[in-house]
């Protein structure tokens, strides 16, 4: 937890509550976020968002299965399970691994 949200001085001494309150409120809905990310299929933008990479090389990644992806059936639509992509990306790191 940071010093922001731990620190909360009583109403009247400086410290704003409501504000507290609203960051709180904002990191409990990212956390609620990302829960529920895990659960659903992502689009190629989202997937961008998220990874520091090309929509080139993220190409190159899928057509070199180095990442998984499904195709909608009947569509051109590419859809990338999170945990899935998570776990491609696992198995390509380098490096010492414990």
């Amino acid at each position: 937890m940071s010093k922001e949200l731990s620190q909360t001085a009583p109403p009247g001494e400086g410290g704003n509550i409501d504000e507290s309150e609203t960051l709180r409120t904002r990191i409990q809905a990212i956390n609620e976020q990302r829960q529920s990310d895990r659960e659903f299929f992502i689009t190629e933008p989202e997937l961008l968002r998220r990874l520091p990479v090309s929509r080139r090389t993220l190409f190159k990644w899928r057509a070199s299965g180095k990442i998984p992806f499904v195709r909608v059936p009947g569509s051109r639509l590419v859809r990338f399970h999170w945990p899935s992509i998570e776990a491609a990306l696992l198995r390509m790191q380098r490096g010492p691994t414990q």
